[in-house]
């Protein structure tokens, strides 16, 4: 069958609401024509990783802090933020989609990212 995953939805927002994510670094996110040529830069990718994840999870046996330490790179339609390496940083109305073979990758995108700057 084909098309199966424009039906699948991921909550992006229930996901990342109970982690404390940091950003590691950043570089423009930039698509490709349809030959894969002339990449243009639509925007940034930020890369940051899980630093403690609090959420509940079900199942038996789930080890807590499940998915610390966990990279996830979300792409952003914005120009790159100021900020310090692993300051805190939340997803603006983020959208997620699950894939893989073993569906254990994710494909992060929000509106905008709010970064907290270390005291």
């Amino acid at each position: 069958m084909k098309k199966l995953r424009q039906f699948n939805v991921f909550d992006a927002v229930g996901f990342f609401k109970d982690k404390d994510v940091r950003v590691m670094s950043h570089e423009d996110w930039k698509e490709f024509d349809a030959d894969g040529k002339n990449p243009k830069v639509v925007g940034t990718k930020y890369k940051t990783v899980i630093a403690t994840d609090r959420t509940e999870y079900t199942g038996e046996e789930v080890v807590p802090d499940l998915n610390a330490g966990e990279q996830v790179v979300v792409k952003v339609p914005q120009l790159p933020k100021e900020y310090k390496k692993f300051s805190k940083i939340t997803f603006v109305n983020p959208t997620a989609s699950v894939f893989g073979t073993f569906m254990s990758e994710l494909s992060v995108k929000a509106d905008d990212v709010e970064i907290i700057q270390p005291k």
